[in-house]
């Protein structure tokens, strides 16, 4: 488990009697060998998702998002697995002005973040061909919910809100991002894995998107804070794309739909923050971990005690 999971946010699950948890490194192979003997499917979900954290540190992603797919791969082959699933990203595309990419349009990913990802959907179509595993793919788009790490843009932006922390955009806060529920997700998931088609893609896209300011405008909304008070702008991360658009036919086909929508479920979320906000108060900024060694200048650097501010473009 990484700094971002939480083994209490799996106590209702962890009380079934068809659950067995393990806690185990995707990229050990003899581990992952043993965990899928007898495994009729492998839903990969395992992965390092944060975009700023990629741009200042590309190697957690080789290792989880390539070197643990291609681990998983293995031992799903060597073990006769029956059907592997790869979660992938709406990023994968890169940047969608102007159009939406269906599942066969090519892949262009801009960040290290979405090139890790890329390169790991690269590997499953790899097995797939090589090795006949039946894989099937799911690109999703920014997923939201109660009991995200706050380094993601809608949780960030209220942990900051319920501490009294200033919130720093990125740029000017023009790019826009769709946002699925992980309820969603699961039921698209679940119906992929259920009359979904070996060696197929399916993009799972949210009902539409919303810019960052929007997005932050919402929260402030619903929170009762003043953006004014409370919002900044600052420098663009390296290259943040401007939007992420995805037709849907193959899954719609499937009989899969959204069925929720975030300026709905906004207050829910918010009240899930407000009441467990203990659980991020001593939790270090690590959007900021951005090292001037690397090279980063996108970032002013910060001076003096205080609140100070913290960075997030799009939730990626």
């Amino acid at each position: 488990m990484t700094y971002c999971a939480r083994r209490e946010h799996l106590a209702a699950a962890l009380r079934r009697p068809n659950l067995r948890f393990v806690q185990a490194n995707v990229c050990n192979r003899r581990e992952m060998q043993r965990q899928l003997r007898g495994a009729d499917l492998v839903l990969h979900a395992a992965a390092e998702s944060h975009v700023d954290n990629s741009y200042a540190d590309t190697r957690p992603f080789l290792r989880s998002n390539i070197e643990g797919t291609v681990t998983l791969l293995q031992a799903a082959v060597e073990n006769g697995v029956s059907m592997f699933v790869q979660v992938s990203t709406d990023e994968v595309y890169g940047d969608c002005r102007g159009f939406d990419a269906s599942e066969e349009s090519a892949l262009n990913p801009t960040n290290p973040y979405s090139a890790s990802k890329a390169a790991a959907e690269m590997f499953v179509k790899c097995f797939a061909q090589s090795y006949g595993l039946p894989t099937r793919v799911v690109r999703a788009n920014n997923i939201y919910g109660s009991r995200q790490y706050p380094e993601k843009l809608i949780p960030k932006v209220i942990v900051d809100a319920l501490v009294g922390r200033r919130f720093r955009v990125h740029g000017g806060g023009q790019a826009r991002r769709p946002f699925l529920h992980v309820q969603d997700l699961c039921r698209a998931i679940q119906t992929v894995v259920e009359r979904g088609t070996n060696s197929a893609v399916y993009n799972v896209p949210a009902n539409r998107d919303y810019s960052v300011n929007e997005v932050v405008d919402m929260i402030c909304t619903t929170m009762g804070v003043s953006r004014e008070s409370f919002v900044e702008h600052g420098v663009d991360r390296p290259h943040n794309d401007s939007r992420y658009g995805m037709t849907s036919a193959p899954i719609h086909a499937l009989g899969w739909e959204p069925r929720r929508e975030l300026g709905q479920d906004l207050p829910e979320i918010v009240d899930w923050y407000r009441d467990n906000a203990n659980l991020y108060l001593r939790e270090p900024a690590r959007v900021m971990r951005l090292p001037s060694r690397m090279g980063f200048r996108f970032l002013p650097q910060r001076t003096g005690g205080g609140a100070g501010g913290t960075y997030l473009g799009s939730g990626g």
